[in-house]
């Protein structure tokens, strides 16, 4: 995989893997960030409902404590219950992925940890003396739902440090150079990501379930993944011999699918729903059972054109373009005629519109299919020739952060600098580590 991106170890030598890339720390790997399971714990909805400590105490939460954006412990003023006589201790919280992370980042000797008492890790492991250990591994595994690709780390409180722009004085090309080499690290990681989870999923499911995830884009990104689970590409292709049987199960299966005809409807959609039906209705109820409910979909603001029940019937081309989407990149945003070429929404009839518009499907090759296919061991990847995703605030509050007020946008134009500067925002902006950054790139 390394072949596939060869200026990502340009970017790590700019740091330690232990201080900036915890993943990749000599234990037991795991593919996310420390920050993903800060925001688990800080999410109610989220957080395991059955805790228990590392003895097999259960743990019932009073407060999860006050996320801290400074220095020191993760969480302040922690109130938890523990043990079957409910044992009320309370003080601060750290969250490591291994347990070992207490003794690497030096907590034991900092006196802004004297008051922890409580130690969230992933993984099990030895205990540190004088706080209650809180493995969560084995109890995320349990819940087929969860899924930390579900969890939006941006969407979580974070503080942007206060700085002198540490790269400031860098050569324009200099700057274009380094930041694409970040985006191929960023590239790496998910390749790594989509690697790892082939170890026990299949490579072609693993694709639809991105690929449905990314249709739901930030606010039903969850729903749209359980419904690629609940119905595999396999099971799927068993029901279906064609992408409008496909979009009948995934409409029927994800709730969304009307009970009823709508007076404002046109002859064209009463025909089309009509239709969606006759075949519905015919599937056993063993396929029907694990559906989901439109109340697990956020539709409230959603654009018409952003719709769920219209970008599943994108999916449902999808399912028999796979892998071979992975390597026709433009069959992303090209289809047949369908009902939805022509209607923006049940109600609302349109000329023409895109299933998938140009930046989704953007994102999409960037994200997705260019990690997935590294994932799978094809090294034939022209990363020079990526569309470039357009511009979002994280991209350029990093580059403000780094280069000043007066630099320009020219720097970060393609598809890689944007993602170095995503990159580089996780690993050093939201951790406050702006000196590591400056003294690694030599400034």
């Amino acid at each position: 995989m390394e072949a596939c991106f060869p200026r990502s170890a340009r970017y790590r030598s700019g740091g330690t893997e232990a201080s900036i890339h915890e993943s990749a720390a000599p234990f037991r790997h795991f593919p996310y960030r420390e920050r993903h399971i800060q925001c688990l714990w800080a999410n109610p909805r989220l957080r395991p409902a059955e805790l228990k400590t590392s003895m097999g105490e259960p743990i019932s939460i009073e407060s999860p404590g006050d996320w801290n954006l400074e220095a020191g412990p993760d969480f302040l003023n922690a109130v938890l219950l523990v043990g079957k006589e409910q044992r009320r201790i309370s003080g601060d919280l750290e969250i490591h992925i291994h347990p070992a992370g207490w003794k690497q980042h030096g907590h034991a000797d900092d006196p802004r940890y004297t008051n922890v008492r409580f130690h969230v890790v992933y993984f099990q492991g030895p205990e540190i003396p004088g706080l209650v250990q809180i493995p969560l591994q084995e109890t995320l595994a349990a819940d087929p739902r969860f899924s930390f690709e579900n969890i939006d780390i941006t969407a979580y409180p974070y503080s942007i440090p206060d700085g002198d722009f540490p790269l400031h004085g860098m050569h324009p090309d200099q700057k274009t150079d380094w930041l694409e080499s970040a985006g191929e690290e960023r590239l790496r990681l998910k390749a790594e990501r989509f690697a790892f989870a082939m170890q026990s999923k299949d490579p072609d499911q693993l694709l639809w379930e991105e690929l449905l995830a990314a249709l739901g884009y930030k606010n039903n990104k969850a729903p749209f993944r359980k419904l690629a689970t609940i119905l595999p590409l396999a099971r799927l292709r068993m029901f279906a011999q064609t992408p409008g049987n496909a979009y009948a199960l995934l409409l029927g299966l994800s709730g969304l699918l009307p009970d009823n005809p709508d007076p404002a409807w046109d002859d064209a959609t009463r025909k089309f729903i009509r239709s969606i039906w006759d075949f519905w209705w015919r599937q056993s109820e063993e396929l029907k059972e694990p559906s989901l409910n439109q109340s697990d979909w956020i539709l409230a603001g959603i654009r018409p054109a952003n719709h769920p029940v219209r970008r599943l019937m994108a999916a449902a081309h999808y399912a028999f373009q796979i892998p071979e989407l992975a390597r026709h990149e433009k069959r992303l945003a090209q289809f047949p005629v369908n009902h939805w070429n022509t209607h923006m929404s049940w109600k609302s009839e349109c000329k023409s519109t895109a299933l998938v518009g140009t930046a989704r499907a953007n994102a999409i090759v960037t994200n997705i299919l260019v990690p997935w296919r590294a994932a799978t061991g094809d090294s034939r990847l022209d990363l020079k020739k990526l569309p470039p995703e357009p511009s979002n605030s994280i991209i350029r509050q990093t580059a403000h952060t780094l280069f000043g007020p007066d630099h320009t946008s020219k720097v970060y134009t393609s598809a890689l600098a944007r993602q170095g500067l995503i990159q580089i925002f996780h690993d050093y902006l939201i951790p406050h580590r702006l000196d590591e950054l400056r003294e690694g790139v030599g400034l």
